[in-house]
């Protein structure tokens, strides 16, 4: 495989035709992975169900199937990938892409005659993904009528029909209950094999003279008829055109507010700020980012994660954030509890976490301070005022601290932060910091928008308490760094990139905060610790690795794994930006990570991935903050003051 970046932002990969070449693309209503081949290895309806098992699409010219080793080249940016190939005389060129707000996902087949006339055949079939449909019918409301669309779908033969007009071949499918599956053509097509309701076997082509070329389209559309998510293939063929102008304006406008040198950088720029966008959601009064395209059932967008994200989106889309940050609020209990995400329904998804509160006031902080729109504060949400509900958050957050000022994470195997394979207990030194950066935020919100001096002053109190009591208990003087975590019984002192926080929020002395940023460059930066072993893959979340083995859980049981060092795209951006703030090299922590999922073939940005494990999930949101680094390189993001 030989790959490169395109002048445009284009990731561009040379390989055999029967290697798949694997990409992610959403909307606001749909996910879907084109694979280099022409097929759809993946489709999801937000908040419904996955729609395929597989998808084959079957290229034959002159009545000869294509060698699958032959060469092609993929081209993939924001929604659309592009794979060319030669074969038997004929060029082809396939181009599979979504809209920014249609469920269907549009494909195109340019076929052209090279040396001589030729006869084109594309033969496609599929599988139907039943147990998804049903899963998340069940799952969404276990009731007497969604037995029974489950079961009439089982039992009722259904209805499937093909329709010619005017050189357009519809196809209308019933899957089963309300589950259909449209198919519609700028062509005539055939529909072949089918199950019950539906064909999952079309098959379309023509001769095409020496010289000449043939586009060939279709636009498939899956999900439930009579809700959002019902598209009219016809309608959608028709605008086809359109759509692909809305695909291509998307990705053109995936610009970055400063200037950026290089072919690479401004690959890397576009694919994280689309990740970013493309998880972005509204689904009623829901308006928000979901973590990534694996958090859709049900959908729901995370305090934590969504804080990450809409860094990179702040400058380009800041009213996306406004509505991120309201649909937060009214996730929060009367009580002040944040959970660890906000369903579409405005329920919790795991509450009361210990570091979702810090986060919520930080993101609103950090809106008002780069935008200046304090029209946010007075939005009406659940706790009455937005203002009201960051007030009610640290309360609550307050009634969980001891004599020190700190947090106490207390209860037996709490795994209540991002941490959340980890028992992390008593003092965290993650969860402090984020706490003490809340405490300051409040203060200045409450002194700038308010000019409430006293409450300004309770809040800035108690952030110089936390900010004292985190360097006395937690710096650990003779390694350098600040512990993982402490309690009476125990204490996990080895370096965690969580802990950087500490000098991205200014919340410790210049001398410390240098220290622990050298010591993360030669510990966690892969290729400057040959101690570790697993070559130069990017930066370790963890170094040395847990020693308790008792605390850790699952996937982060594992050394190189998850929480337990492996390598998390959005934590080495946040790392990148504190070592731009203090003017080291930050370039390896920023690019190294997405330089070596590329060099494997994933090529939209990943949740997590190790060099000697399963790779975490593809086009995460949180992955984007590299964008956000690049957005704001004078490094003051920071240490801008809120004013009027």
């Amino acid at each position: 495989m030989a790959y490169g970046y395109g002048v445009n932002g284009e990731i561009a990969v040379e390989e055999k035709f029967h290697k798949k070449v694997c990409f992610d693309v959403a909307n606001n209503l749909i996910s879907a992975q084109f694979d280099g081949r022409g097929g759809i290895s993946k489709y999801a309806v937000m908040n419904k169900f996955s729609v395929f098992t597989a998808f084959y699409p079957l290229y034959t010219i002159n009545g000869t199937p294509i060698g699958y080793t032959s060469d092609k080249r993929v081209e993939m940016l924001g929604k659309k990938q592009i794979t060319t190939f030669s074969e038997n005389g004929a060029q082809i060129k396939i181009t599979q892409f979504l809209d920014t707000k249609t469920n269907c996902i549009f494909v195109e087949n340019e076929v052209t005659a090279v040396d001589s006339d030729i006869d084109f055949d594309l033969t496609t079939n599929f599988g139907v993904n039943y147990e998804s449909y049903v899963q998340q019918l069940l799952a969404n409301r276990l009731s007497a009528g969604n037995i029974f669309k489950i079961v009439n779908g089982l039992l009722k033969k259904k209805k499937r029909s093909v329709e010619d007009f005017d050189g357009v071949t519809y196809i209308r499918g019933e899957v089963m209950g309300d589950f259909y599956i449209d198919i519609a053509f700028n062509c005539k097509a055939e529909g072949l094999e089918h199950e019950r309701g539906f064909y999952n076997q079309f098959a379309f082509g023509e001769k095409i003279a020496k010289g000449q070329s043939r586009i060939f389209r279709y636009v498939i559309s899956a999900g439930t008829r009579d809700d959002f998510t019902f598209c009219d293939v016809k309608i959608a063929l028709r605008n086809f055109d359109n759509a692909l102008a809305d695909c291509n304006d998307y990705a053109n406008g995936l610009k970055c507010p400063v200037p950026l040198e290089g072919d690479f950088l401004n690959a890397y720029y576009k694919s994280l700020l689309n990740a970013s966008l493309s998880n972005y959601k509204e689904l009623g009064k829901f308006k928000g980012f979901l973590a990534g395209i694996v958090y859709q059932f049900p959908a729901r967008t995370y305090y934590r994660d969504a804080y990450w994200t809409v860094l990179s989106a702040l400058p380009v889309r800041p009213d996306l954030v406004r509505n991120e940050i309201i649909t937060l609020a009214n996730g929060i209990s009367k009580k002040g509890e944040c959970p660890s995400a906000v369903k579409f329904n405005f329920k919790n998804y795991w509450g009361d976490h210990y570091d979702s509160p810090s986060f919520f006031v930080l993101m609103l902080y950090d809106y008002l301070v780069h935008t200046k729109d304090f029209t946010i504060l007075e939005e009406k949400v659940k706790a009455g005022k937005v203002i009201n509900s960051a007030n009610l958050v640290l309360q609550r957050l307050m009634k969980e601290t001891d004599s020190t000022g700190l947090l106490v994470k207390g209860g037996e195997f709490n795994r209540r932060d991002w941490c959340d394979n980890v028992f992390r207990s008593t003092y965290v030194t993650y969860d402090e910091a984020l706490y003490a950066r809340a405490l300051f935020a409040m203060s200045k919100i409450y002194k700038v928008c308010y000019n409430n001096d006293n409450k300004s002053k309770e809040y800035e109190d108690k952030y110089n308490g936390v900010v004292k009591a985190i360097n006395e208990i937690l710096w650990d003087e003779e390694k350098g760094w600040f512990v993982n975590y402490k309690s009476d019984e125990f204490v996990e002192d080895n370096l965690s990139i969580d802990t950087v926080i500490i000098a991205l929020y200014n919340l410790t002395d210049e001398t410390r905060a240098r220290r622990m940023l050298e010591n993360m460059q030669s510990l966690l930066e892969s290729k400057n610790n040959k101690e570790q072993g697993a070559g130069d893959f990017g930066t370790l979340s963890v170094y040395p690795f847990y020693k308790n083995t008792k605390d850790i859980v699952q996937k982060s049981s594992l050394p190189y794994y998850y929480h337990n060092g492996g390598d998390w795209p959005y934590l080495s951006g946040v790392y990148a930006y504190a070592k731009l703030m203090y003017g080291m090299d930050y370039m390896y922590p920023l690019t190294r990570w997405f330089e070596y999922n590329v060099e494997k073939g994933n090529y939209t940005p990943i949740e997590f991935f190790s060099p000697l494990h399963p790779d975490g999930s593809m086009l995460q949101a949180w992955s984007s903050t590299g964008a956000f680094v690049l957005s704001y390189p004078q490094g003051d993001f920071f240490t801008k003051e809120l004013e009027k």
